[in-house]
């Protein structure tokens, strides 16, 4: 479910979101990542990262992201992307929403890459 190379992740990502696959959106996190869903907010785990995403998806919206750089450690990457997000608020009025993320992913022993930190507005 993750990317071969973390300079790939935003791909599934967006991809996942644009589909409204929340399961696979889960899938691209370790078991007990962590995500920022708005700055002062902290999501730990599938079940309260899979909650934060399920309200950006609500808003049935279309995301582009585009990778701003990848610092690859020892099984670690730091990422950074450039992501914009237009969706339909529930009282039918456009919205667009867009930051710079910064990420932790690390590679999986089946070679894949999963977030372990997602912060979408860490680098605004």
């Amino acid at each position: 479910m993750g990317a071969n190379k973390p300079e790939e992740i935003h791909k599934p990502f967006a991809a996942a979101f644009n589909s409204g696959n929340l399961q696979s959106l889960t899938a691209l996190y370790e078991p007990h990542a962590r995500l920022v869903p708005q700055p002062g907010q902290l999501s730990t785990g599938h079940d309260a990262i899979r909650h934060a995403l399920l309200q950006f998806l609500e808003l049935k919206g279309t995301m582009r992201i585009v990778t701003r750089y990848v610092v690859r450690g020892d099984g670690l990457a730091l990422l950074s992307g450039q992501w914009h997000l237009k969706g339909t608020s529930e009282d039918g009025k456009a919205i667009e929403m867009n930051g710079k993320s910064v990420e932790v992913a690390r590679r999986q022993p089946t070679g894949e890459w999963l977030l372990v930190i997602d912060h979408p507005f860490g680098a605004d």
